[in-house]
């Protein structure tokens, strides 16, 4: 299909096509992957925005085969707001992320229609299942569920397909956007030290394609990568306050994209001081 907004990199593993699904820098350059077996779709994520999520659906749909569910991966909004038009297939989250999902969505909702109105979803939709740690198969495929905590967000699903040297990250790495940084720990610390101490754990592994939550897909190398960008950040948050963290950090990482995610850290990391 004639695509109007996102655009989509198609890769081949083995028996498997991931479609990486990429929103335009108003949607956050937020990723959702298609993953495409023998017989059926797997659906990771589902944009921000309704005319994001609505085309992608539409894509998905045009690939001919049944979705046999979707996941979200975490609580921000960029990855479930989507969910509205996934209604119609089972959808899982972690327990975790159920629970943030309903503390924090009246927030979130209210929030983006500040700034996109009508652009987003007026009511909280929320996924339906629960999905736990461990393997898992569909279509022959074989997947495994990993829960990722204090890192990106409280809590995040990654999902390993091992057959194919794969790794839906999502929000685990970024790669060549700015990284969100302003999501503040159970504690009310910042994220770096959780989100390194996860990053530590991938670092070592040989995943040959890591599909990132922002970003073109990759492979192994992003690890170690985000573990330096965050090292650096913390730093700058350590010296800097508002809109000179965000100048110190586009200087620190020239070769880095979207500054709206510099500015939406600093709202975060910088609104209780001033």
């Amino acid at each position: 299909m004639n695509l109007n907004l996102l655009t989509v990199q198609k890769i081949q593993r083995g028996a498997v096509v991931i479609h990486c699904c990429t929103s335009p820098d108003n949607g956050e350059r937020v990723n959702a992957q298609i993953v495409e077996t023998p017989n059926r779709l797997v659906v990771v994520d589902a944009m921000l925005l309704r005319a994001h999520a609505k085309e992608l659906r539409a894509y998905a749909d045009s690939l001919g085969k049944p979705i046999d569910r979707i996941f979200i991966t975490h609580a921000h909004p960029d990855h479930w707001f989507g969910i509205e038009f996934f209604q119609d297939v089972p959808s899982y989250a972690l327990a975790e992320t159920m629970g943030e999902l309903q503390f924090m969505a009246p927030i979130a909702i209210g929030f983006h229609r500040s700034n996109h109105g009508d652009g987003v979803i007026d009511k909280a939709i929320f996924p339906t299942n629960t999905i736990a740690e461990g393997p898992f198969e569909i279509d022959g495929i074989g997947f495994r569920a990993m829960k990722i905590t204090s890192a990106e967000d409280l809590f995040l699903l990654a999902l390993d397909i091992p057959s194919i040297q794969t790794l839906l990250a999502q929000d685990l790495v970024y790669n060549k956007v700015h990284l969100f940084v302003g999501q503040l720990d159970q504690k009310g610390g910042t994220c770096f030290d959780g989100w390194i101490a996860a990053l530590e754990t991938f670092k070592q592994t040989n995943y040959a394609l890591v599909l990132p939550g922002h970003g073109v897909p990759t492979d192994a190398s992003v690890f170690a990568e985000n573990i330096a960008y965050l090292n650096r950040m913390r730093e700058l948050v350590a010296a800097s306050s508002g809109q000179n963290f965000v100048e110190r950090a586009m200087a620190a990482f020239p070769d880095y994209e979207l500054r709206s995610m510099l500015d939406m850290s600093a709202f975060f990391l910088f609104k209780p001081q001033q």
